[in-house]
């Protein structure tokens, strides 16, 4: 009996992590094409970070939208999940930004790998940020 909620729980994860892949490769593609469009075309020669920063925020609410729908089932947007978000989306771009601009304008990093290599160690700190924190479930509720 305890295995098996272990093995049931396992299981849960394992989709929510995936499918929080899925939304996290959906939201790179939007962020690489989104910042290559803005600083090739549309602001030639702008200062890359700020450029950077811009298209950052606007993927982010893709982000929420997409994965309080489909990673963490909550059909509903409460105005405490909207701010929780919010407070998890501005520490990483915080922390997002302060990566970009150090492996881009102080490593001189090409700036296509640093977003690549933001991406993976941004994701693994929003994951456990929105699961434990943005649509956390109440321990009185069962978590589907």
């Amino acid at each position: 009996m305890i295995l098996r909620r272990i093995f049931t729980l396992i299981r849960q994860e394992f989709r929510r992590l995936f499918t929080f892949g899925m939304v996290g490769l959906s939201s790179l593609g939007l962020l690489l094409g989104g910042y290559k469009l803005f600083s090739l075309v549309l602001w030639r020669g702008g200062p890359p970070t700020f450029q950077y920063t811009i298209i950052a925020v606007l993927v982010a609410w893709f982000n929420y939208e997409a994965n309080r729908y489909f990673t963490f089932n909550r059909s509903n947007r409460t105005s405490a999940s909207v701010w929780r978000f919010m407070t998890v989306g501005g520490v990483a771009s915080v922390i997002n930004s302060v990566l970009f601009w150090f492996g881009h304008e102080v490593l001189s990093i090409p700036d296509t790998f640093v977003i690549l290599g933001n991406s993976a160690i941004i994701a693994l700190f929003t994951f456990t940020s929105h699961r434990l924190f943005t649509f956390r479930v109440s321990r009185f509720a069962r978590d589907t």
